[in-house]
């Protein structure tokens, strides 16, 4: 799958899960409450909210085909994340400053992933009904770094296309036609260069018009 299409089917995902009902936000939670205050061993429902209903058909259709999936593995995976999502959520409130992100695995969305920077809190998320991922970093400490990567570099020549946060690597992303000369830059900004990866893309962002087909009003084309 291309870059593009990556990002569009993100945008169109996250869009999805924004528009559930707040009677589902309010069921799953309360699910979730009672989840964890039974303990580690407590039953979660794998089940699709009851109120939940499948978006537009062109929705669907632009789904199927940048995913690669049938009608009902996109289907499938909408339900998924419509009863993740919540999760995800109360998780990230609940775990606060150690919060290091979440994504979802699997062809159809089946496993939600939860990071934290401290150990203690995996049985919290493993309860939840989550998968725990302890990594190095919150994004209560990635966001300053790619803050202050975006005001020393926005207006740099060489300082990248894209820069964004990849909860999976941990890392801050800096997209650039020119790595060398961008991480020279990013050396002289000051920031812990451990936490930044710079990465070889000679895309860039565009506005659209409008959004058609589930396509995102920013969007990154493919190169070429």
């Amino acid at each position: 799958m291309s870059r593009r299409r990556a990002i569009t089917t993100e945008c169109v995902l996250a869009t999805t899960a924004l528009t559930l009902t707040a009677a589902l936000t309010l069921t799953a939670a309360l699910t979730l409450t009672s989840a964890l205050a039974t303990g580690p061993q407590a039953a979660v429902s794998h089940a699709a909210p009851p109120t939940w209903q499948p978006p537009p058909p062109d929705v669907i259709e632009a789904l199927q085909r940048d995913l690669g999936l049938t009608r009902e593995q996109t289907l499938t995976r909408l339900r998924n994340e419509a009863r993740l999502t919540p999760i995800a959520a109360r998780l990230r409130s609940r775990l606060g400053d150690r919060f290091g992100g979440s994504w979802f695995m699997g062809t159809v969305s089946q496993t939600l992933v939860v990071a934290t920077n401290n150990a203690a809190d995996i049985p919290l998320i493993t309860a939840a009904g989550a998968r725990p991922k302890l990594v190095a970093r919150s994004l209560a400490e990635l966001a300053p770094i790619k803050r202050k990567l975006d005001e020393a570099l926005s207006s740099h020549p060489y300082g990248g296309s894209v820069r964004y946060i990849d909860v999976k690597t941990n890392k801050v992303v800096v997209l650039t036609a020119v790595p060398e000369k961008t991480r020279e830059a990013i050396r002289a900004v000051g920031v812990d260069t451990t936490a930044v990866t710079v990465v070889f893309s000679t895309e860039r962002p565009w506005p659209a018009d409008d959004v058609r087909g589930g396509v995102s009003p920013f969007t990154v084309p493919a190169a070429g």
